[in-house]
């Protein structure tokens, strides 16, 4: 049985960009045997995030769960991608995470100041 994640950003977000801030600032590198996907930690592999029609999309393989950094890193650049950006993360059929990035970024606020 396989497991497959795929994390959906519902927002025209520039990959180039969003690469960037992936490699900067969360350590992510070229998967060294996968051609065309990256690791976070070593150890989160997943496909470079492609656009398809109206969402950015990011599968992961090798029956690993996505990184969280892949939304933090977006929650930590408003200028990716606005507060109404529908999230969805989807393991095989199922349904792990539906919000927004503007929720997301609401109770990350709420955790700084406590």
């Amino acid at each position: 049985m396989s497991l497959r994640e795929n994390i959906q950003f519902f927002h025209q977000i520039d990959p180039e960009k969003y690469l960037d801030v992936l490699r900067e600032e969360h350590s992510a590198q070229d998967h060294p045997s996968q051609p065309g996907s990256l690791l976070i930690e070593d150890t989160h592999p997943f496909y470079t995030p492609q656009r398809i029609d109206d969402h950015l999309s990011i599968l992961g393989f090798n029956y690993t769960p996505l990184p969280e950094q892949l939304i933090q890193a977006l929650i930590d650049h408003p200028e990716l991608a606005p507060d109404d950006t529908l999230i969805r993360w989807t393991q095989e059929q199922d349904l792990i995470l539906e919000t927004t990035l503007g929720e997301l970024r609401n109770q990350a606020q709420d955790e700084d100041a406590t």
